[in-house]
């Protein structure tokens, strides 16, 4: 049995928990999951969570308020509390990851601990698809530079064979651009510095030179 915060299930998770029977939780009704299906207001899983820890006495809050704010009954909670005693997941949609209330984690690794659940979000489902970027000499880019420029060391530009102003296709794993190559030798080691982004600054990179200065 999967207790699950799911409102669209993933074609890795109808794969991967295809003869399961759910316990999902959530705003919008999935019909192709074998589930028994508790109806909450959108956006308020962490007050699920918070209510559930609560109920077994992993924390204290006020439960009618928590019931109230989520659209869950304490009634409903206390059913979904004695069916975690015989599940084996709790499956959350990795959505949830980027939730601004950041509460929902650890209230969700708090109840996974408590009843011996295997923690999982939908994402860690997908297949990894990583072995162009894996074979990359170990160049690594650094997403800093105020302008969109893309500055490599002279031990970077030896390793991918491209000197001052190629032009070049960089990829890492989450994207791909052009860019004229600018060389300095001030940096010591083998790194690349491109435009700010969002997310982690260090990645790995597969660089191409497709054009000529």
């Amino acid at each position: 049995m999967i207790i699950s915060f799911l409102n669209y299930a993933s074609k890795e998770v109808l794969q991967t928990y295809s003869n399961k029977e759910f316990i999902n939780i959530g705003s919008i009704k999935d019909e192709r999951l074998n589930q028994r299906f508790y109806k909450i207001e959108q956006g308020y899983e962490a007050y699920v969570l918070a209510l559930l820890c609560s109920m077994s006495d992993l924390c204290e809050f006020d439960n009618a308020e928590l019931a109230a704010e989520s659209c869950l009954g304490e009634e409903e909670a206390q059913e979904i509390l004695h069916m975690a005693q015989g599940a084996t997941v709790l499956l959350l949609d990795s959505n949830l990851l980027a939730h601004p209330d950041k509460n929902i984690y650890p209230l969700a690794k708090k109840l996974a601990s408590h009843y011996d659940l295997k923690l999982v979000f939908d994402n860690e489902l997908h297949e990894l698809r990583y072995e162009e970027v894996q074979e990359n000499n170990n160049l690594r880019i650094y997403e800093c530079l105020e302008e969109d420029k893309f500055i490599i060391s002279s031990s970077f530009a030896k390793l991918c064979s491209v000197k001052e102003n190629d032009e070049v296709l960089v990829k890492t794993k989450d994207k791909e651009f052009k860019s004229k190559v600018s060389i300095d030798n001030n940096l010591s080691a083998i790194i690349a510095l491109s435009k700010k982004a969002k997310g982690y600054a260090f990645s790995d990179c597969v660089v191409t030179k497709i054009g000529e200065a």
